[in-house]
């Protein structure tokens, strides 16, 4: 419990300011504001990687497995036959800077994300890296070559 100070307001609510709160990493909103979508290069807004998705060790291969430049645009790998442009949609729409998914005719097994730009395309390799679209089929992710 607070004590009041003489010729202040007693201070029954936190005060609404932007500035470092206590307890929390510099980085975070107050709670209840949404970052902004550029918020920082690589770093990912909070909640937008799964927790069970990155392992120890997957970061090491997930820099490993893209030896192309960054890009904005995505290669994805290793996807189950049932595959479709949906599902794909569905998966990365959900980070910002996504404008469209490509599959290759013919091909079920490869397609691309595009995205806005190199920062928002990383931000969504690294969270998704070895998503599981069924039992058997992690994704891999790359950049596409340019």
């Amino acid at each position: 419990v607070q004590g009041t100070v003489p010729g202040m307001p007693p201070m029954n609510q936190a005060p609404c300011v932007m500035h470092h709160m206590p307890g929390q990493p510099p980085y975070m909103p107050p709670p209840g504001m949404m970052p902004p979508p550029g918020m920082a290069p690589g770093s990912i807004p909070p909640g937008a990687m799964p927790p069970q998705q990155m392992l120890p060790g997957q970061m090491a291969a997930a820099q490993q497995l893209s030896e192309n430049p960054p890009n904005h645009i995505l290669f994805l790998t290793n996807l189950p036959e049932e595959t479709n442009e949906l599902m794909l949609s569905m998966l990365f729409n959900q980070f910002p800077g996504f404008k469209e998914v490509r599959l290759v005719p013919g091909r079920h097994d490869i397609a691309f994300v595009e995205f806005d730009n190199e920062v928002q395309a990383a931000a969504a390799r690294d969270a998704l890296q070895g998503f599981k679209i069924t039992q058997n089929n992690a994704m891999k992710i790359s950049f596409a070559k340019k």
